[in-house]
């Protein structure tokens, strides 16, 4: 699966998604992780968060460190499931969790993102 991570610094989720200046996506399976690509955004506010929800097409999952309702439904309707982490939250501890969740016997309820993440617009 493809995860997406809105970061500051490229290692931790800081960041919401329209202001996000970097957006890191991952391919995650149970074997492990590798980056994808990496989506800079300029910091003059010339990209909103139609862009930056481009820049994530195909991704399963998108952490970020806070999320609006707006913003939720949109990347709702792209099949993409918006998770809050705790500010700093680092990305290889997402990343980690994710792999536990994807080789753990009891996966049958695939709605969470990983332990202890609230998943913002799913229905």
């Amino acid at each position: 699966m493809k995860v997406a991570f809105a970061t500051r610094d490229g290692e931790h989720v800081n960041e919401q998604l329209r202001r996000a200046p970097q957006l890191v996506v991952f391919e995650v399976t149970a074997a492990g992780h590798r980056l994808e690509r990496v989506s800079p955004f300029e910091p003059d506010g010339r990209y909103g968060t139609d862009e930056r929800i481009r820049a994530i097409a195909g991704c399963s999952i998108v952490y970020v460190s806070a999320i609006g309702p707006s913003s939720a439904a949109r990347l709702a309707t792209r099949g993409i499931r918006a998770a809050t982490a705790p500010e700093g939250t680092p990305i290889q501890e997402l990343l980690a969790a994710l792999r536990r969740l994807l080789t753990s016997p009891d996966r049958l309820d695939r709605s969470s993102a990983a332990p202890g993440r609230k998943l913002s617009g799913h229905g």
